[in-house]
């Protein structure tokens, strides 16, 4: 959630989003007060009355009944009180005190009515901003507490600057390791057993909570790869690296982090090679062809995919499906819409069903294939087959997942926009967004959000249903600013 301006606040329509989200998101009222103040932007006073869904008419009366005054409080004396214009005198400021249940110091006011632990107690909306990360131990690596703590303190945005330097650091010490005591088979195995777990999870787990695990398991794979291993444990470690980097890079794309996306395939590329494995190393540079995409660079991810059908085409598999199924998204974007089909048919022709219980994000399934077919019809504007590909993929798609399924209804509010549409177009998008739990709006769907209302035409953006979209997209507006790429993608 973004910090508005105090000095221009949003309209009270933006406080009533909030007021709505409230119930969905298990906010208490002291944890939306603060959600409007620091996203509308209004005074806690305010926030406070507007969190309540009161007019200034009925906190008059609230607070004349509060006290038992019979002459009339003026609502006109509460907005000066509310704009920092006047203050309360001390009676008023005991009766607000009442009627919001809260101290004055939650009010904005002097005198703390808690006491001294509510005093000292901020809320976890007010405290985050000014949290700083601990620095990493110079005199050993950083372990798991380290990394869920500088995650966990990250409260004012889905992923912080202190994590991206964690994984930064992490990613630089991995290469250094791979360019480089014996181990037990057990722990091999142990180690391929968490990997896999992280393939599944990937798809189900918010995005705070996921990387954090992750990099604190990277952070264990990568002392055991310090030690001098017999060639056969050293492959099997490096297929973990490469598992585990390529799933650390998809995150970072999901997070809107499109450099650290790419130099985290860079690792995995490194250990992929390592291994030896061509099938491991063509999932690798998939990830890498998609970080491409997400980059604005669709030519490097057509050459990329490319590299990976090269490299599975004496053997197809689902991961040659895959390059292909890129490809079609990068021609698309390229608005080459003879190619992308075709692209799009060899990855239909080249698709097997595979194992229907193996929901991996290292496995590429048909709920991707038709998801990536949506994005790429829908890119070269063939909305009556997104909207069938769209059908496939929503159904094919765990009951869990909630990253890819939102993705796809996006692609789906686009098309019925480029059909014409734009007020059904814009409100489902609303609802969409209004409908998803704030930890599952990573930038990557705010990015594709965006984009919609930027292909709304102009002579149409003051319509009261792009008025709304863009009024729940600010709900949501919790991605890091200036990571946005030339083209929104995924």
């Amino acid at each position: 959630m973004t910090v508005t301006d105090h000095d221009n606040p949003h309209p009270p329509r933006c406080a009533r989003l909030l007021r709505q989200q409230a119930p969905q998101q298990g906010w208490t009222t002291h944890h939306l007060v603060e959600e409007i103040h620091q996203h509308c932007g209004h005074s806690r006073l305010r926030s406070y009355r507007l969190a309540h869904g009161w007019t200034l008419d009925t906190t008059a009366r609230e607070i004349t009944s509060s006290i038992g005054l019979d002459q009339t409080l003026s609502p006109s004396r509460i907005c000066r009180w509310e704009l920092g214009q006047d203050r309360p005198s001390a009676n008023y400021l005991d009766a607000l005190c009442r009627v919001y249940r809260t101290s004055p110091v939650d009010l904005g006011f002097g005198q703390d009515y808690g006491g001294a632990d509510t005093a000292q107690e901020p809320s976890a909306t007010t405290r985050a901003p000014h949290a700083t990360h601990p620095a990493p131990s110079q005199e050993e690596d950083m372990r798991r507490r380290d990394v869920l703590t500088s995650t966990l303190l990250a409260a004012g945005s889905l992923v912080s600057l202190g994590i991206v330097d964690h994984a930064s650091k992490l990613r630089q010490a991995m290469d250094e390791t791979l360019a480089g005591s014996s181990l037990s088979d057990a722990t091999i195995a142990h180690k391929e057993t968490v990997a896999a777990q992280y393939g599944r999870i990937y798809k189900t787990q918010p995005v705070q909570m996921f990387l954090s695990n992750i990099l604190a398991d990277f952070n264990e794979v990568q002392g055991l790869a310090n030690r001098r291993l017999p060639s056969g444990q050293r492959h099997d470690l490096c297929a973990v690296i490469a598992h585990m980097a390529g799933l650390v890079s998809m995150t970072m794309v999901n997070v809107g982090e499109y450099r650290e996306a790419r130099e985290w395939v860079h690792t995995a590329r490194l250990a992929a090679d390592e291994a030896g494995a061509p099938t491991l190393r063509a999932w690798v540079a998939t990830r890498a062809a998609v970080a491409h995409l997400h980059f604005g660079d669709p030519d490097a991810a057509a050459t990329t995919s490319h590299e990976a059908e090269l490299l599975t085409r004496h053997q197809p598999s689902n991961v040659t499906a895959m390059a292909w199924a890129i490809a079609a998204r990068a021609a698309g974007l390229n608005r080459e819409p003879q190619a992308a089909r075709q692209a799009l048919r060899r990855a239909e022709d080249l698709f097997g069903t595979g194992d229907p219980a193996d929901n991996s994000a290292y496995v590429f399934k048909a709920a991707q294939l038709h998801f990536y077919a949506s994005h790429a019809l829908t890119s070269i504007g063939e909305t009556r087959a997104a909207w069938d590909a769209q059908d496939a993929a929503l159904a094919a798609f765990g009951p869990d997942e909630m990253l890819d399924p939102t993705l796809v209804h996006l692609d789906r509010a686009l098309c019925i926009l480029q059909d014409g549409d734009t007020v059904g177009g814009t409100d489902y998008a609303s609802k969409v967004l209004f409908d998803l739990p704030t930890e599952y709006r990573p930038a990557i769907v705010l990015r594709r959000a965006t984009a919609i209302a930027e292909a709304v035409p102009p002579r149409q953006r003051t319509l009261p249903a792009v008025r709304r979209f863009h009024d729940v997209l600010a709900l949501g507006a919790g991605a890091s600013p200036g990571h946005a790429p030339p083209r929104v993608v995924h």
